[in-house]
């Protein structure tokens, strides 16, 4: 009679087996439960509809959230990372003390010489031309100092084109002189120099941490013949800064932890806990990297991985 179903349902509620024999009682019955049919369906469309109003507007909360959440992300990030980027500076103050006290202290000899020479009476022109150029060169010295401190703090507005080897030879010419007082040994094997955009002083800040972090390991561990490797390499279409020390290694425990916000496994002495947390967010999301750690048969090995 009927190829729709609900109709056919209609139909047989109201008595009718087929249109032949439909009279009005029939017929009022039939229109009587359409009518009905469509009321339920209406209720139904209502229902369906208002539940999707609630979810949207439910979807619409938990968007906000996210957004918020995501904000305070952010801002705790940049918190974290400046309070990162102060307790870097407080040690590049006591860096920079350490690298002026040896110019500062030529120059009080160098003078002391001269004067000691002219009370004396012992004039010489060419010994004082000699002095007065060393008192120029470790001025000199003192000024390169101040610009590789002050560029190192300025704010990256734009990326900058560099290699893993100059990162490596600015950092170095930063805290390089309080590694040697600490009688601890670098070892470079610098063979990639393939050029990559960053910005250059956020990397220099990973890599003056990563060093750091295997100072303080050796120094903290007392080991005797103390090393630091620094290596930078190709492989698998990877630029790779290694940078490695003889300190043991991290446990297991620990490695795990390793990058997470405010751990620390420094006991002398106080540590934020926010240098290779910021460290593998600058890494990761600034140059599009990864930084990686494990432990070889000496001890620690951090990786700083960019692609091609």
């Amino acid at each position: 009679m009927c190829e729709d179903k609900l109709l056919c349902r209609q139909l047989k509620k109201a008595g009718i087996s087929s249109f032949e024999s439909l009279d009005k009682e029939k017929f009022d019955n039939l229109l009587k439960y359409v009518e009905q049919s469509y009321k339920d369906h209406s209720d139904t469309r209502r229902i369906i509809e208002r539940s999707l109003d609630i979810a949207s507007q439910e979807m619409r909360e938990v968007v906000d959230d996210l957004e918020k959440a995501h904000k305070e992300v952010d801002k705790k990030n940049k918190l974290m990372f400046q309070q990162s980027r102060l307790a870097q500076m407080g040690e590049m103050i006591s860096m920079i003390a350490h690298q002026w006290r040896q110019p500062l202290n030529m120059i009080s000899v160098t003078t002391a010489a001269i004067e000691f020479d002219l009370m004396l009476g012992k004039f010489d022109k060419d010994k004082l031309i000699k002095s007065t150029n060393k008192i120029a060169a470790y001025s000199q010295h003192l000024s390169d100092t101040i610009d590789d401190f002050r560029n190192f703090f300025r704010p990256n507005k734009e990326t900058q084109k560099t290699n893993f080897c100059d990162e490596v030879k600015v950092v170095l010419s930063i805290i390089g002189e309080s590694i040697d007082a600490k009688k601890i040994k670098i070892i470079k094997d610098l063979k990639c120099r393939s050029e990559f955009d960053v910005y250059s002083n956020e990397l220099k800040h990973v890599i003056i941490n990563l060093i750091k972090n295997a100072e303080d390991a050796l120094v903290e561990n007392s080991v005797k013949n103390p090393q630091i490797k620094i290596k930078t390499y190709r492989e698998n279409n990877k630029r790779i800064l290694e940078i490695s020390d003889n300190g043991g290694g991290i446990s297991k425990e620990n490695l795990e932890n390793i990058f997470d916000p405010y751990f620390s496994t420094k006991m002398k002495r106080s540590g934020t806990g926010l240098g290779l947390y910021m460290s593998k967010i600058i890494i990761e999301e600034h140059c599009n990297g990864e930084l990686k750690v494990s432990n070889d048969e000496e001890g620690a090995v951090f990786k700083i991985v960019l692609p091609y």
